[in-house]
């Protein structure tokens, strides 16, 4: 292990000079019967065990390794303050599931709720100069009224896997000026070249804004623009002869943000970058920079070897980018993980495109319609830079809002998301409830596997006669999911297959809790032929405009990946990139 695990800044769309790691051996307590806050724990921090941060409890690369964590954990170390840092310190802490109270030498600076959205802490008030000691208290619960995606809770469904508790993603300190920039979006229209920018401040304020787009050194487009005792500031750069960022190229351009104080002093600069490109749909297809798209997804729940939620380092990010392309697949879509920004960065830099995708919870409650709410709109603000992520997926096959057909608060609650994902941004799409049951988005989007009833291309056939049928065919089966609601529109949308294969196989001896949709193959032979049984259905099936296979890797008892969990492919990658680039070959791209 590094002396300093997951060393890169964890930011790459916001980026700073002056930053400090905090990964690394931390001291450790569990608190099983929760009395830390009783005595006082904040204080002395006087811990017996340690945990290697950013590495979540349950996973072996943090030396914990207890699959059974208790639900109040605290986490404690001191740092040192750099010397020359002037005005305001804040904390960052990528991830942390699921409640975290921070103290900083003694004196409690903050709270957040929610294990996938960023917390960030100004804790300038609290430090002293030299030593300092921050003490974080986690507590966590097994409860469905909170967003937790496929963290076995409660229940333990077959496609559920091992919890997460704790900081998953890197803990850094950054100095800043008392005003500064904190997020950045854009987007790109490509009818009139121009960059579309909008940079928000930690308050309001009366400073002056340039942006300079940055191309291999030079600066191709400048912009000044005044925040005019407001917190945001939007801009528009026009960008002569730009080159269009896809997955053939990916290309991207360097931004450079400078906050000027009102007598013109730069009291603030971060940098970033930007990929031109306009996402939308043509009422048939996807489009990318105006030509249709279809396509070739694959679903990655983002586990990893050691980390678990966590990638053991940066590397193996890029690696399962780098595969994910190999296999003959454009696009990742994260299943039921809000995934570490490093990932999505290595997604930018080598064009594949991404579904960000937010955690379920399962029981309909006014805590998940708050916390899913808040998280959500918190994720994609942290995340609307990167130009991969094409589409924003809030539910997936209605999990937590089971009961929209006879339960308006339900479906005004899904419905409702999606137009909160819209006023954050209008430059992707936004699939309200992927799988099944739609009532509004800009793709219709269904879960097949071949095999539970009946073929693809018959099914897919009855719900475009009859989008309120059911999507597998029987009545009985999954309690009668239809394709769409009653009163949707799902004429002049592309129509997505979305999860489908989900073939498994294994060389290991079975443990009898194995998950996979239909019979295991007995060969590798026999793999190969399950995988081209269902891509020539999927082609048989007209109008699709792409397809997302299930899954990329192994995970725990579900075996239906491509991959082991090791990386390891079951089949030699050229023979898998062949069965997928073979769906939808039919199709003019």
């Amino acid at each position: 292990m590094l002396d300093t695990p997951r060393p890169e800044y964890p930011r790459p769309v916001l980026k700073r000079q002056e930053w400090l790691n905090l990964n690394g051996e931390w001291l450790f307590q569990p608190d099983p019967d929760d009395v830390g806050m009783r005595d006082k724990w904040w204080r002395e921090c006087d811990f017996s065990e340690s945990i290697i941060v950013p590495f979540p409890i349950e996973s072996q690369a943090s030396g914990q390794n207890n699959l059974n964590p208790a639900q109040v954990n605290w986490y404690g170390r001191k740092f040192d303050l750099p010397s020359l840092w002037s005005q305001q310190t804040l904390l960052h802490i990528g991830a942390c599931d699921h409640w975290t109270r921070v103290f900083v030498n003694g004196q409690e600076v903050g709270q957040h709720r929610g294990g996938y959205s960023p917390i960030d802490i100004d804790i300038s008030h609290a430090l002293q100069s030299g030593k300092n000691q921050l003490t974080i208290r986690v507590e966590d619960s097994n409860s469905w009224t909170q967003p937790r995606g496929k963290q076995a809770g409660t229940t333990k469904w077959p496609i559920d896997y091992d919890t997460v508790t704790g900081i998953w993603q890197t803990v850094w300190l950054e100095s800043v000026s008392k005003i500064h920039i904190n997020a950045l979006s854009s987007h790109f229209k490509l009818d009139t070249s121009t960059l579309h920018c909008c940079v928000e401040t930690n308050q309001q304020n009366t400073y002056t804004l340039q942006i300079q787009v940055i191309d291999d050194g030079e600066i191709v487009s400048e912009s000044v623009n005044s925040f005019a005792s407001r917190a945001e500031s939007k801009l528009q750069l026009e960008v002569p002869d730009a080159a269009l960022w896809s997955p053939d190229s990916p290309q991207l351009y360097d931004l450079r943000l400078s906050l000027f104080d009102d007598e013109g002093a730069l009291v603030d600069e971060v940098t970033s970058y930007a990929g031109l490109r306009e996402i939308s749909h043509d009422g048939q297809s996807i489009t990318l920079n105006g030509n249709p798209l279809y396509l070739r997804g694959v679903l990655d729940q983002g586990y990893f070897e050691q980390g678990w939620y966590t990638a053991v380092d940066d590397a193996t990010l890029r690696r399962d980018v780098e595969l994910t392309l190999a296999l003959g697949f454009n696009c990742a879509r994260k299943h039921q993980k809000i995934e570490d920004p490093r990932y999505l960065y290595w997604a930018d830099q080598l064009g594949l495109l991404v579904w960000e995708e937010m955690p379920s919870g399962r029981v309909f409650t006014n805590e998940l319609v708050s916390t899913l709410t808040d998280e959500w709109l918190s994720v994609i603000r942290r995340d609307r830079q990167h130009p991969c992520i094409i589409a924003w997926v809030p539910f997936n096959e209605s999990w937590g809002i089971w009961n929209q057909v006879d339960r308006p608060e339900q479906r005004a609650f899904a419905d409702g998301i999606v137009g909160l994902t819209r006023a954050m941004d209008q430059s992707r799409l936004v699939i309200g409830n992927d799988g099944w049951e739609y009532s509004s988005g800009d793709l219709w989007t269904l879960h097949i596997y071949e095999g539970e009833s009946h073929s693809i291309e018959n099914r897919l056939q009855k719900l475009m006669q009859e989008p309120s049928s059911s999507i597998t065919g029987e009545v009985e089966s999954r309690g009668y999911r239809t394709g769409a609601l009653p009163g949707a529109e799902v004429k002049n949308l592309p129509i997505l297959l979305t999860e489908c294969g989900g073939v498994g196989f294994t060389t290991a001896t079975l443990a009898g809790d194995e998950f996979a949709y239909g019979d295991l193959p007995s060969s590798a032979e026999e793999l190969l032929a399950r995988f081209n049984m269902v891509a020539a259905s999927i082609n048989e099936a007209a109008g699709l405009s792409g397809y997302v296979w299930t899954q990329l890797t192994d995970v725990q008892q579900e075996i239906n990946g491509l991959l082991y969990f090791d990386r390891t492919p079951k089949l030699p990658i050229e023979q898998i990139k062949t069965v997928m680039l073979s769906i939808g070959n039919n199709i003019d791209e």
